[in-house]
C-alpha cells in the first residue's frame, strides 16, 4: 500500500499544497478518483480559477456548488465507481456573502453590508480573502458531514502559506487598530468633521476625502462600522478552522517536480508544515526521469568496431549522445532531490514518472492514480 493509499483509508481532509506547473490539481484530481472507486463519497475543491480540473472530470464548468461526475466517465476508463466523485471551483464573492449573513446580527445589516460599495471591492480582491474563504468552504463541507473525504487543491506554494495564515491576517485587517482609529470618529460623527474630537484623524480624513473622494470614505467608514459586532464570530470561525487543520483528520500532501525551484518551495513548505504543527502526509514527486540503468561506458570502442562514417557508426553515436544528455538530466534531478530527502524521509515520497501523455482527461487521470496508489511503481516510458 503507498502512503497515499493509506491517507485515503484513514483521512477525512486532504490538502494538496505545491509550487504552480507541478501537477498539483491533477494529483487532487486523480486522489478523489481513485477515493471514489473505494467507494468513498469525495468532493475534490480547487481555489485555482483554471479549468483544468473541470476539463480533466469532463465536466464544462464548476461552481462554488459541488458538481457530481457521471458513472459514465468511471466506465469509460475502465473504472468501476463505487463511491461517488463531485467537483467544485470557490467563487470567493459569493462564500464571503453567506459568512456574512451567517455572522451579522440582522439580515438588514448583512444586506447592508453586502451592498456596500467598499465591500464589493474587497470582498474578491482584497490579500487572503481567497484562501480565508477556501477555509471557510473547506469547513462548512466538512460540518456538514455529507462527505467521507474532501481533497483541496490550493495555491502555488507561497500563496498555500497564505492559506495558512489568511484566517488570523483577514480578522486582523478588519480589526486594524490604526484603521479604525482614523474613521471611528468620523462613523460616530455621522460625516460631520466639526464634529471629530481627534484632531489627528480629522486632519487626516480631510486629505484623504480630497484624494479618494467623500463617497469612498463614506463608504469605507459605512462597512467597518457594519461590522461592528460581527469579529468575535471572524475569529471564533478562524480558531475552529485552525483546530480543524491541525487534527488528526486532516493530512497534507506536498506536491513537486524534480526541478531545483519547485524542490526549494517544497523544502520550504515542508518546514513551515512542521513549525506551525500541521499534520504531514506524503510527498508527490512529480514528473520524474525514470532511470532505466547506469550510464553506458567505453564509447570510443564501440564506435570503432564499425565502419567509420557508415549508417550504423552515426546512428549509434547520435544513441550515445542521447543517452548522455538523458542520464544528465536524471543524475541532475537525483541531486536536486537529495536535500528534500535530509528533510522528508523517502518512505514518505511517491514517484510519479514523465507519462507519455498529458493528464487532460479522464483516462489521463486514471494514468496519474495508477501510479499514486501502486505499491510499488513501474517504469514508465517518456
Amino acid at each position: 500500500m503507498s502512503v497515499v493509499s493509506d491517507l485515503v483509508d484513514r483521512k477525512e481532509i486532504i490538502v494538496c499544497a505545491g509550487s504552480g506547473g507541478v501537477g498539483k490539481t491533477t494529483a487532487a484530481a486523480a486522489i478523489g478518483m481513485h477515493a471514489a472507486t473505494r467507494g468513498k463519497k469525495v468532493a475534490v475543491l480547487t481555489i485555482d480559477p483554471a479549468r483544468r480540473l473541470a476539463s480533466s472530470l469532463g465536466l464544462k464548468e464548476l461552481s462554488n456548488e459541488p458538481h457530481r461526475v457521471s458513472a459514465r466517465k468511471f466506465s469509460a476508463a475502465g473504472l468501476e465507481a463505487k463511491g461517488e466523485l463531485y467537483a467544485m471551483m470557490l467563487d470567493t464573492k459569493t462564500t464571503f456573502d453567506q459568512v456574512v449573513m451567517k455572522y451579522a446580527p440582522s439580515r438588514e445589516q448583512a444586506e447592508k453590508i453586502i451592498g456596500n460599495r467598499f465591500y464589493r471591492n474587497i470582498s474578491s480582491t482584497l490579500s487572503g480573502t481567497q484562501e480565508y474563504m477556501a477555509m471557510e468552504r473547506l469547513y462548512e463541507l466538512h460540518a456538514e458531514g455529507g462527505y467521507d473525504l474532501i481533497v483541496i487543491d490550493t495555491p502555488p506554494t507561497r500563496n498555500a502559506l497564505d492559506f495558512l495564515d489568511a484566517p488570523r491576517r483577514l480578522t486582523d485587517f478588519f480589526e486594524s487598530r490604526v484603521l479604525r482609529w482614523f474613521l471611528i470618529p468620523y462613523m460616530k460623527a455621522g460625516g460631520g468633521f466639526m464634529r471629530v474630537a481627534n484632531v489627528a484623524a480629522g486632519t487626516f480624513l480631510r486629505i484623504v476625502k480630497r484624494i479618494v473622494g467623500a463617497e469612498v470614505l463614506d463608504d469605507t467608514a459605512e462597512f467597518f462600522g457594519s461590522l461592528e459586532g460581527m469579529y468575535d464570530g471572524f475569529k471564533q470561525r478562524a480558531r475552529e478552522v485552525a483546530a480543524l487543520l491541525h487534527s488528526q483528520v486532516t493530512s497534507f500532501v506536498v506536491i513537486t517536480s524534480p526541478a531545483e525551484q519547485s524542490v526549494a518551495e517544497a523544502t520550504f513548505f515542508a518546514s513551515r508544515l512542521d513549525e506551525a504543527g500541521l499534520p504531514f502526509g506524503a510527498l508527490v514527486v512529480n514528473r520524474v526521469h525514470p532511470r532505466f540503468g547506469d550510464r553506458i561506458e567505453a564509447r570510443p570502442r564501440q564506435i570503432s568496431k564499425l565502419e567509420q562514417g557508415s549508417a550504423e557508426a552515426r546512428l549509434l553515436a547520435k544513441l550515445l549522445e542521447n543517452e548522455e544528455a538523458f542520464m544528465r538530466v536524471v543524475e541532475l534531478e537525483e541531486r536536486n532531490l537529495e536535500g528534500l530527502a535530509r528533510k522528508i524521509p523517502r518512505h514518505r515520497w511517491v514517484r510519479v514518472p514523465y507519462l507519455e501523455q498529458e493528464a487532460v482527461d479522464f483516462p489521463g487521470l486514471a494514468a496519474i492514480a495508477d501510479q499514486l496508489f501502486a505499491t510499488t511503481a513501474p517504469a514508465v516510458r517518456r
